[in-house]
């Protein structure tokens, strides 16, 4: 049986390689045939540019019959960066941000193999990873996640995110309306910018289940600087005093009722995540609706191993006769 064909995954378009490796091989050819002292030399930078040529078209076989087969679930995480979500008091004395990856982990647990998206929100919201099938990106931007920098905090509101989430799930209903659209709205519900929150009774529309996740205490916690100088040391107000964060649950369960999902006011990461997906039931979406992946396996290292050998032996010719030639001059130029 014949082995998958190899093609090239070009790094650089056609137009570009050409036309510059084309001139290198020439000069390189030519220095060696005319310059026979250094023909070694030419010689090996013959080879490096050659390849260099084969890292660039990057050559590759297919990997056959590999396709990705999902959950009929689009999830929206809805992530809280503001400062106050390192206040002191979740599960024990623990940052909130910790409630929210443990969280965000369960919820993942519950919908493997489902689109996931990411919109974080401090003093502007991002999004922050677009809708994909691929959990390990998910879960790499859920390891690193971490307030903004305190010296960049310009006052805060929950519906930040509002109008990003609301673009996010009316495309994925418009492209993927036979997927179900679950929203996860993760924070401590508090306002820092003295305005009311706009209403997001504009998603409930298109939402079909998830739930609001609320994290802190009423009595408050502690929070560390983020970044700079102060990166952690406690915040402190004016007047000296050190700066105690607490959960707004009443804007919590406002938010919750605009979107028509269930309120949980999360104090341990072990707790269940339980009624977020009523009337929802996760079924693969049929193979002949799933998306082939272009995937192959790379060959362009096997030229690349002998090249980093070929460059450390130009390095290291050049660095033998540098000191050699400085010696033929004196300081002021003159051949000695």
């Amino acid at each position: 049986m014949e082995g998958p064909l190899m093609y090239f995954e070009h790094l650089m378009p056609l137009w570009a390689t050409i036309p510059l490796f084309g001139v290198m091989l020439v000069l390189c050819t030519v220095l060696l045939v005319r310059r026979p002292r250094q023909r070694t030399a030419w010689l090996r930078r013959l080879l490096m540019v050659l390849l260099l040529l084969v890292v660039a078209l990057r050559p590759v076989t297919p990997i056959e019959g590999e396709q990705t087969q999902r959950m009929n679930a689009n999830v929206f995480f809805v992530v809280d960066r503001t400062g106050s979500m390192n206040a002191e008091d979740y599960a024990g004395e623990q940052p909130r941000l910790e409630g929210v990856k443990a969280d965000m982990e369960q919820i993942m647990g519950l919908t493997e193999g489902a689109r996931y998206s990411i919109i974080a929100f401090d003093s502007t919201a991002t999004q922050q990873l677009p809708l994909t099938t691929d959990a390990g990106a998910a879960r790499a931007w859920i390891d690193t996640l971490t307030t903004e920098p305190t010296s960049y905090s310009t006052g805060s509101n929950v519906d930040r995110a509002l109008t990003p989430l609301l673009v996010e799930i009316s495309e994925a209903r418009s492209e993927d309306p036979d997927s179900s659209v679950l929203v996860y709205f993760l924070s401590d519900g508090e306002n820092t910018d003295e305005r009311d929150s706009e209403s997001f009774s504009q998603a409930a529309g298109f939402v079909d289940g998830g739930a609001v996740l609320g994290y802190g205490t009423p009595e408050g916690g502690p929070m560390k600087a983020e970044g700079g100088q102060d990166h952690g040391e406690y915040i402190t107000g004016p007047d000296g005093q050190q700066g105690i964060s607490s959960i707004d649950e009443q804007q919590l369960q406002t938010i919750a009722g605009e979107i028509g999902v269930p309120y949980l006011h999360r104090t341990d990461p072990a707790a269940p995540i339980e009624g977020t997906m009523e009337g929802i039931t996760l079924r693969p979406i049929p193979i002949e609706s799933t998306r082939g992946v272009a995937s192959f396996e790379d060959w362009y290292w096997v030229a690349a191993i002998p090249l980093a050998a070929l460059l450390i032996w130009e390095l290291g010719e050049m660095t033998y006769r540098l000191p050699r030639r400085l010696d033929r001059y004196d300081i002021s130029g003159a051949q000695r």
